[in-house]
């Protein structure tokens, strides 16, 4: 880059081919990029241009291999000082550092620290507004459901231009299945529940494709709220997932969840208890449902408790704590062999090894945001769901909603 001003030193590169269609293809219409990092070009340099907004580009060559002992493993430092909108930059041999002084070379004491114009220097940046442009980062728009269907999409339920933010879902409305395979919800309201136990929102987890989720005020003792079933004939009542699956969600937790009242209440659940389905043995419950995504009372933690084809007992996984008030995307994944669990991508640490092959069931519906214990629903969610797709496969984090 060409110099501007005498007072530090600056340098041409030496190959203008590779560094202008740099600049002009990467670096003038991102604004993002404010500082680029240079090397492995004598001797080093800075200067400054103007991007295609009008706004600073700090260039810098940092170049040690040509110095005393190649360099000694000299280290540039870079200190962003956001209180002092500056950037401090200092270079720095450590392993002259590290000799004691007084055996140093005259050529090594030289080279402790670089003290010249384009080694040692300061940089006002004024962050807020050098950063103006991009801060905060653009809302991610919504995906048509279409782009959601991946192949082996056996059901996807989302919740936007059905209805307005705060009206409440009537008892028998219907929330289609997008995914064409006719697993359709249906409103299913508790006695005594408020007109306004389930309602529509246009809040969402920022990486949802459809910018709609349904909050959920539900609870038990007595059991209070309003869910979502699949109709008795639905496909999905019957699916065993042979070949593995992916059931992802997005969950968000209110600040009023109560342990007591509102844990261990289930996202998503499959119907039909352990003990009618001749489960049996450790960690069973007879009552319990035969699959269950929900948010425990030990810490709001995501359990994934499911009765697999190949064993009578349970496989559990277990997340951390999710804090309240903060979009969580769920996924359960399995690929024929094991379940593992992700939170926002990540898989969880109890993931348990136990072969685990497919879903057990009795052929009964799926619940959204109601739990079955004993044949009765026993809990109604308390919270908010986002987007719900069950894919008969497993799939990869790179395809998983947040990503799509």
């Amino acid at each position: 880059f060409s110099p501007t001003s005498p007072a530090t030193r600056r340098t041409t590169p030496h190959s203008p081919r590779t560094v202008r269609p740099l600049w002009d293809r990467l670096i003038a219409d991102n604004d993002q990029i404010f500082l680029t990092l240079n090397g492995h070009y004598w001797p080093s340099g800075r200067t400054t241009r103007k991007n295609a907004h009008g706004n600073d580009v700090h260039l810098h060559i940092a170049n040690y291999q040509n110095r005393f002992f190649g360099g000694g493993g000299m280290i540039r430092l870079y200190h962003f000082d956001l209180a002092r909108d500056t950037i401090d930059v200092e270079t720095v041999n450590p392993w002259i550092l590290a000799q004691k002084p007084e055996s140093r070379s005259a050529l090594a004491a030289e080279h402790v620290r670089l003290t010249g114009p384009v080694d040692d220097f300061s940089i006002p940046v004024d962050f807020e507004q050098r950063f103006s442009g991009f801060a905060p980062v653009p809302a991610r728009p919504s995906r048509p459901a279409d782009r959601m269907l991946v192949r082996g999409t056996v059901a996807y339920w989302r919740f936007d231009g059905q209805g307005a933010p705060g009206t409440a879902l009537t008892r028998g409305q219907t929330v289609r299945d997008l995914s064409g395979r006719g697993n359709d919800l249906t409103v299913v309201t508790t006695p005594g529940t408020p007109a306004d136990a389930l309602t529509w929102s246009d809040d969402h987890h920022p990486d949802q494709p459809g910018h709609a989720s349904l909050k959920f005020t539900g609870g038990r003792n007595p059991v209070n709220g309003s869910y979502l079933t699949t109709k008795d004939a639905a496909p999905l009542n019957t699916e065993t997932f042979r070949g593995g699956y992916t059931i992802e969600t997005f969950v968000r937790i209110p600040l009023d969840w109560d342990a007591g009242r509102n844990g261990n209440a289930s996202v998503l659940s499959r119907r039909g208890a352990a003990r009618a389905a001749g489960k049996h043995g450790r960690n069973t419950d007879p009552n319990e449902p035969l699959a269950q995504l929900a948010i425990t009372n030990n810490g709001r933690e995501v359990q994934f408790n499911h009765y697999p084809l190949n064993t009578t007992y349970p496989t559990t996984n277990w997340s951390h704590g999710l804090a309240e008030l903060r979009w969580w995307h769920i996924a359960v994944v399995n690929d024929g062999r094991c379940t593992r669990l992700y939170v926002e991508s990540s898989p969880v640490a109890d993931d348990p090894r136990r072969v685990s092959l497919g879903l057990t069931s009795l052929g009964l519906p799926w619940l959204v945001g109601g739990h079955e214990y004993a044949g009765a629903i026993d809990v109604v969610f308390h919270g908010a769901v986002g987007d719900i797709r069950i894919v008969n496969r497993p799939l990869a984090q790179r395809d998983f909603l947040t990503a799509g």
